[in-house]
């Protein structure tokens, strides 16, 4: 039995995309950790796995590379919307997650926008294990942390130099730290200036990847709020930039913009991947 899939991208952060409205894949967390891994099976940051929808145009499941479910994916939705698009008159779709129902819009020049919707920061919404306004990790020199939901928890550090983070090593200790029991994204970033800035991320489930478009927007609302910058800036990330704007004088959504790729599309099957 086929087994079809889509690799595609945003600014390098990638997706193994599986369409079960029309094969039966029957994923389990082998299964998505195989087909993730980068020497054994396909190699992605994600798995994908669409899905009929009452609610939207269609549902996006989406698995960590660990095989655990991420509740938003900025990058993966406007990866998901440019399938819509492509088979479609259509320059607007609805996109439903676990968390959500997400927007997007086809823009000039390949580019999609995306409405990541409000985001949160009352402690049980992120969530925390206890209300905590400040977080610090002083050990690692990181002090003022703030905690974001965007859809999924974030936490965002700024320093005055991202060379000086060892990400692979810090990263998983803040992920999985007592204070975040659901554990966490998080954002290492540095101001540029007003209107942009210099990002690395750490993602829950995954680890350090070159983009991820709700980390982005976690960086510019907690700069915002701080205010470090402007409500609309570019946000460069390792895989490229976002443009990522927050409507605070309307209905306080944040607005992501930026392109997406396809790298190649296959079969589960003749790679001898198989449940």
């Amino acid at each position: 039995m086929r087994k079809p899939f889509i690799k595609m991208h945003g600014l390098g952060n990638d997706f193994v995309i599986l369409d079960s409205r029309k094969n039966e894949y029957n994923l389990n967390t082998k299964y998505i950790e195989l087909i993730s891994n980068r020497r054994l099976g396909i190699g992605c940051d994600q798995v994908i796995e669409l899905k009929s929808s009452k609610k939207a145009d269609i549902y996006m499941k989406i698995y960590n590379s660990d095989g655990s479910e991420a509740e938003a994916c900025g990058n993966a939705a406007r990866c998901i919307a440019g399938i819509l698009f492509s088979s479609s008159p259509k320059k607007e779709v609805s996109i439903q997650t676990i968390s959500r129902v997400i927007k997007a819009k086809s823009e000039k020049n390949g580019l999609i926008k995306v409405d990541m919707g409000k985001p949160k920061f009352f402690w049980k919404d992120i969530p925390l294990k206890k209300e905590q306004i400040i977080i610090n990790f002083e050990k690692y020199g990181l002090k003022n942390g703030t905690a974001v939901n965007i859809g999924n928890p974030h936490i965002v550090f700024f320093v005055n130099n991202l060379k000086s983070i060892n990400i692979s090593k810090i990263g998983p200790i803040i992920e999985n730290n007592s204070l975040f029991p659901e554990k966490i994204n998080v954002e290492f970033c540095q101001i540029k200036n007003k209107n942009k800035i210099i990002t690395q991320v750490w993602e829950r489930g995954t680890g350090k990847t070159l983009a991820c478009g709700s980390g982005a927007c976690a960086a510019l609302v907690v700069a915002f709020k701080n205010k470090l910058t402007n409500s609309n800036v570019e946000v460069v990330l390792e895989g490229g930039s976002l443009n990522i704007n927050w409507n605070i004088d309307t209905d306080k959504h944040i607005i992501m913009t930026g392109p997406i790729a396809v790298s190649f599309l296959g079969d589960l099957s003749t790679l001898g991947i198989n449940k």
